[in-house]
């Protein structure tokens, strides 16, 4: 796992976690509206192009980052955003505890336990992966039912070098991920974001609702699954710095 850094470290500590199938470079375009704050983006194992690790799963995530924060960090993170797979890892770093986090962003988490579907919905995702790396077009529909109407340019966004098994372990790992009841122990601020147009992470947030109360939604009307992150970076950026500077 990589963490890259980016700014001041006197400055206040915001980490960045990408999703399923990206790499830092997710975050690119919103470094130059954060300069308030020191930067550290997790780069998730098997999904980079600095080394050839596999990633294993959340919790193993979870390990590498509380040692990066502890001793780098002094155990503690003024913000945390995850994306997708990143919100995953987000929620479970809060509900370890190991670390201290200020504020939190959910972009999109998945907290929905898969049951049935786990196998049929990895075997969905690697052979669309698999498509990608030979070069073979994925039918529009097809990116729609999983991404969220409109939201066809999120395939852009995708790192064609990530492994078929980090691919796997992935799934399995967030399609059966049970949230924690420890988590009720985190009681700063903490929003969940998510596009009208995606079903899953919906499902996400009313789940975390019952026990987080203090959890903000707030909805990207007519978007899909990363689609402000990745097609309004600027604003999406905006946003960050104003939740992290409420007072």
């Amino acid at each position: 796992m990589r963490f890259i850094t980016h700014g001041d470290i006197s400055r206040r500590k915001l980490m960045l976690i990408h999703g399923m199938v990206n790499t830092s470079s997710l975050f690119d375009p919103l470094l130059g509206a954060l300069e308030d704050f020191y930067v550290i983006v997790c780069e998730l194992d098997g999904h980079s192009e600095k080394d050839e690790s596999e990633f294993i799963s959340v919790e193993d995530s979870c390990e590498k980052i509380e040692r990066y924060v502890i001793q780098e960090l002094n155990g503690v993170l003024d913000g945390l955003l995850g994306f997708s797979l990143g919100g995953t890892i987000a929620v479970e770093l809060l509900s370890r505890g190991k670390i201290r986090v200020g504020r939190t962003i959910l972009d999109a988490a998945f907290t929905v336990k898969m049951g049935i579907k786990t196998y049929p919905f990895k075997w969905l995702f690697q052979t669309s992966i698999l498509c990608i790396k030979k070069g073979i077009r994925i039918p529009k529909p097809l990116v729609e039912s999983v991404m969220g109407k409109g939201n066809v340019g999120i395939m852009d966004t995708l790192y064609r070098g990530v492994s078929l098994r980090s691919i796997s372990n992935a799934c399995l790992s967030v399609y059966r991920y049970e949230i924690k009841d420890s988590i009720r122990n985190y009681s700063n601020p903490i929003t969940f974001w998510h596009g009208s147009n995606e079903p899953y992470p919906i499902k996400s947030a009313e789940l975390l609702f019952d026990y987080l109360p203090q959890l903000e939604v707030k909805v990207f009307p007519d978007m899909g699954h990363g689609q402000m992150l990745h097609e309004h970076p600027a604003e999406y950026a905006r946003l960050v710095e104003s939740f992290m500077n409420i007072t």
